[in-house]
């Protein structure tokens, strides 16, 4: 059996049932959970390119699958990318009803995870774009009401991830021309900026920055943590290995200062940002552009280390997010407004759901004894070696986010006459606290979360 076969198109297929399902939403969940939970699980511990021994029955894991004339190309070294992104599904389907979304949720969480797989293994590896294209267009139906005009955020998302295609589209179509004469550094250059562009585009780097509030704040917080968590981190993994494939770009002179540049603005302009913002649902989207911009810094080293760190990263990055995300949701759902001002006394009424946005808050700003701390120290140290500049810069996006943690909770803990009433349910209280304890355990143990995943990570982008 191939392994696209497995995480491409048996996704895609039960996701194609499911849609038929949608009324029996208890069904339809219980599916795309042992569905997801399973590929995941199956990704984790089968090698591929091994042979799967299921009693007397013997099953051979293909890496390669051809169709149409292009390759579907899953090796043992893409285990850990597959098991990140049907662990996201796994993690968002399983909090679908304690959030109260819809599950239509669910065919199309998978529909997209199927297609970012194969974005990621598609050769040859230009027509990447193509799918990511065809992510973002299930993204629309997943974030919009049927009937109803979709808010000007979502446009822009649409416009703004669109417009990266045929960048990176023509920088490929410009680079197989170039072969011809591959001395030619002017068609190199050109290629270069229209990667770029197109690459930015995706990653929302400024100035194509200002889409991602506008739609965190036009959809459900628990969507736009889902797409954010799934779309950035494949988009890097994407970008990490068109690089590594272009052997004069990455060792370019030009490459490691300008990402470096542009990542330390994304932390410090997405630090200043959070620092004022009232609504906390766009503050979903500068905790995007802040890990973003450590992602950038970990690339701009250009060491096996930093990568590896990079790999590292994306756990604590997703569980944060997902914490905050159904936070956000859950307290919504209780019809309360989602802006800072309004979170007066709300810890009286709704204690899990501020310490889980504390927790997750702190975890993306890298704090000790929180999640991201190992990773976000380790950055700063290695960044450390080129002067004080660069440390400066990053504290001061750090402050801006901690400037905002510590407004939510001096909102949330305002002292008022009215009496102590929890408002959560059981089950909200239970997901709430398993999800702050592992944040929480992961940032005091992180060695535990190295050495899964340490197994996984095998023949890096090369970029040195």
């Amino acid at each position: 059996m191939n392994a696209p076969i497995i995480w491409i198109i048996l996704p895609m297929v039960v996701s194609a049932i499911l849609l038929f399902f949608l009324e029996k939403s208890r069904i339809v969940i219980t599916i795309g959970l042992i569905t997801s939970a399973l590929l995941a699980i199956f990704a984790l511990f089968q090698p591929i390119g091994h042979v799967l021994k299921v009693g007397p029955i013997s099953i051979d894991i293909i890496p390669e699958l051809s169709f149409l004339g292009r390759a579907f190309l899953l090796e043992n070294s893409d285990r850990f990318t597959l098991c990140l992104i049907f662990f996201t599904l796994t993690l968002f389907i399983g909090g679908l009803k304690v959030a109260n979304q819809p599950a239509k949720f669910v065919p199309l969480g998978l529909a997209i995870a199927s297609v970012m797989t194969a974005a990621l293994s598609v050769q040859p590896f230009l027509y990447s774009a193509v799918f990511v294209e065809f992510a973002v267009l299930l993204m629309i139906p997943l974030v919009t009401v049927r009937g109803t005009m979709p808010d000007k955020g979502v446009i822009r998302f649409l416009i703004y991830l669109s417009m990266a295609m045929p960048f990176i589209l023509f920088a490929g179509w410009i680079l197989s021309g170039a072969q011809a004469s591959p001395s030619d550094e002017t068609w190199r250059a050109l290629a270069a900026l229209f990667l770029s562009v197109g690459f930015a585009q995706w990653l929302a780097v400024f100035p194509f920055h200002s889409w991602v509030s506008q739609f965190s704040q036009a959809v459900s917080p628990y969507f736009s943590s889902f797409i954010f968590s799934l779309l950035p981190v494949v988009t890097l993994l994407i970008v990490l290995d068109y690089v590594s494939s272009l052997v004069w770009l990455r060792e370019a002179g030009y490459l490691s200062p300008i990402i470096r540049t542009v990542g330390i603005i994304m932390i410090v302009t997405s630090g200043i940002w959070a620092a004022v913002e009232q609504d906390l649902k766009r503050l979903v989207s500068y905790t995007v552009l802040y890990e973003t911009g450590f992602a950038l810094l970990l690339i701009s080293i250009q060491s096996n280390t930093s990568i590896s760190l990079l790999y590292q990263s994306f756990v604590p990055r997703i569980l944060g997010l997902s914490l905050f995300g159904l936070s956000l949701s859950i307290l919504n759902g209780h019809g309360s407004s989602l802006l800072v001002d309004d979170l007066k006394s709300k810890v009286k009424n709704f204690p899990f759901i501020t310490i889980s946005i504390l927790i997750s808050l702190l975890g993306i700003i890298g704090l000790p004894l929180f999640a991201g701390f190992s990773y976000k120290y380790e950055s700063l140290r290695m960044i450390g070696g080129d002067g004080a500049a660069p440390i400066i810069w990053i504290m001061i996006g750090m402050i801006g986010f901690l400037i905002s943690a510590i407004r939510v909770f001096s909102k949330a803990t305002i002292p008022s006459t009215e009496k102590w009433e929890i408002h959560e349910s059981i089950i909200e209280i239970v997901f709430l606290c398993l999800g702050s304890l592992i944040l929480v355990l992961i940032g005091w143990i992180p060695q535990v979360t190295q050495g899964l995943i340490s197994g996984l990570i095998t023949n890096l982008p090369v970029l040195k």
